[in-house]
């Protein structure tokens, strides 16, 4: 388990995620993404969806190139390291 973890990621745009109380593959408390993209959104207008599922509690935001993604109670949170292997040329 881990208190905090933290990678970027670059693929068209930036991508920065974070977790906290991580303990993958089961388990964050939060699970969140931060993107800014190389290529803006096709939509005019800001757009912002809260959700809860069986899996997580989830705000999503996104306007032009910026995206907010923030997962509460993710009990499926994204691998963290498999965005180190891919920025380490790694592509198993």
């Amino acid at each position: 388990m881990k208190l905090f973890d933290y990678v970027h990621y670059e693929d068209f745009g930036h991508e920065w995620y974070f977790q906290l109380l991580s303990c993958y593959p089961k388990f964050a408390l939060i699970d969140m993404v931060i993107q800014w993209d190389e290529y803006p959104a096709t939509e005019w207008f800001p757009y912002g969806v809260i959700g809860i599922g069986p899996r997580d509690i989830r705000f999503t935001f996104r306007w032009k190139r910026f995206e907010l993604r923030f997962d509460v109670l993710d009990f499926e949170p994204r691998n963290l390291a498999k965005y180190r292997r891919y920025k380490s040329g790694d592509y198993r």
